[in-house]
């Protein structure tokens, strides 16, 4: 007798299609989890490509590429479509990558060079702290048009110049959701830091395995929708155009279904197993009738 039964033999009804849509929180979790070793390939794959200081915005577009069909619920073959995301963008996401890369270097620099003459000055020193918290202001604003410039190079056609313009409206329209998604992953970044003061190469070991792709999911399955809101979808209404990322969502017509979907109206199918011993629970019942013994 198995520990949970034989449940997992049984067929049930199916989920219905028109079944009430999930919360989002839920829907994150169940998603990179049913993905969750095409992650970590994912993750090898990039941390790999990124190697080359040059290749970070391509290997973080590709990366970006295989997520985006994870958060629509699309299938993706790892390295095919991160190759495809790789090579097709290389004009537009070297130049981006170039920019996080001397973002990153600007902020370290405006922190040690400001505090310190902030430090060392006899008066005036607010002045630059100030100009600390402009320099760090303009990072962060540039960190959460990261969220939507990397998604529009690998989803879209947009020219480098309307990536960023589009990636600084959304920053700003999209503010309240930008916290959120940069609240999440300062969490995801504060425990790479605590472990990185414990042991470095356990440091090394999670970006390299784990943390790239769980950033990126966090960042995808956030703002991604916001992209389609405020870009895509208008894009294709002012064309009068269906949107093709929703194509899976519709229902077949009658003349190309194969097979009609009863999700959640199925019988369930009975196991050959309970079917046969049923049979000889019946067999055995009837043929002992008046020979057994009754004992008190």
């Amino acid at each position: 007798m198995s520990l949970f039964g034989d449940r997992y033999t049984r067929s049930g009804p199916g989920i219905a299609k028109n079944a009430p849509k999930k919360k989002p929180f839920f829907l994150f979790w169940e998603i990179y989890f049913r993905k969750f070793w095409k992650m970590l390939q994912l993750n090898i794959i990039t941390f790999i490509f990124c190697m080359p200081i040059v290749t970070i915005g391509p290997a973080l577009t590709g990366m970006t590429k295989v997520l985006r069909n994870y958060s629509l619920e699309k299938n993706a073959f790892v390295f095919h479509d991160f190759w495809k995301g790789f090579s097709s963008n290389l004009k537009k996401s070297i130049p981006m990558g170039l920019l996080d890369i001397l973002a990153v270097v600007s902020a370290f620099c405006s922190v040690y060079v400001y505090t310190a003459m902030g430090d060392n000055a006899e008066s005036g020193g607010w002045f630059y702290y100030a100009l600390c918290a402009i320099s760090l202001s303009v990072v962060f604003v540039f960190l959460m048009m990261n969220f939507y410039a990397y998604p529009m190079i690998a989803a879209t056609e947009l020219t480098f110049k309307n990536v960023l313009k589009n990636s600084f409206i959304l920053a700003a329209v999209a503010l309240k959701k930008n916290i959120i998604t940069l609240l999440a992953v300062a969490l995801v970044v504060a425990i790479l830091v605590i472990t990185a003061l414990l042991n470095v190469y356990m440091l090394i070991f999670l970006v390299a395995l784990w943390a790239l792709t769980f950033i990126g999911f966090i960042i995808v399955f956030n703002c991604y929708p916001q992209i389609q809101k405020y870009v895509i979808n208008p894009y294709y209404e002012e064309k009068g155009m269906d949107n093709p990322e929703y194509d899976y969502l519709k229902p077949m017509s009658a003349e190309d279904s194969i097979f009609t979907d009863k999700g959640g109206e199925e019988t369930p199918v009975e196991p050959e197993s309970d079917k046969k011993s049923k049979n000889k629970d019946k067999s055995g019942s009837g043929g002992g009738k008046g020979k057994g013994k009754i004992i008190s």
